[in-house]
């Protein structure tokens, strides 16, 4: 369950374009998973990634864009703005023409601002590969995410 404080300080900063992001049900059950990703002192999974200058991430589900904040908060990457990746829900915007920065402080814009810039667009999956995180590791991420470590 997030904590209270932090869910209530998230409201008040609060952008009318990226509303604050409620957990999500739980997909997976303690007993379904082995934990494979080291975790930091709060339990959470924590990844080394790799910053991709001038490349784009689409995420065109609302699913893949909050299974890709969770994977940059495991990787302790943040909004521009210094904001955690999970705090704010910025698909509503462009939905299935989201793109996010692959770089350790990231932004949101559409397909084409990447476009009109000549800049690298992977897919979630591209993404993951280049990243080397696996299925596995991203249900360790999501069962985090949804409660169960936290």
């Amino acid at each position: 369950m997030p904590n209270p404080r932090f869910m209530e300080f998230a409201k008040r900063q609060m952008n009318s374009e990226c509303p604050v992001v409620e957990p999500r049900e739980t997909k997976y059950s303690n007993s379904e998973l082995t934990q494979i990703l080291e975790r930091d002192e709060n339990g959470k999974p924590k990844l080394n990634l790799t910053s991709l200058e001038g490349t784009g991430v689409r995420v065109p589900t609302q699913e893949e864009y909050d299974t890709l904040m969770q994977v940059y908060e495991c990787g302790g990457w943040d909004w521009n703005h210094g904001k955690l990746s999970t705090s704010f829900n910025c698909w509503n915007k462009y939905e299935e023409e989201t793109c996010v920065r692959a770089e350790e402080r990231f932004v949101y814009a559409n397909n084409e601002f990447y476009i009109e810039r000549n800049q690298k667009i992977l897919s979630t999956s591209e993404f993951y590969d280049i990243q080397k995180i696996n299925l596995e590791m991203i249900k360790e991420i999501n069962q985090w995410f949804d409660g169960n470590g936290k």
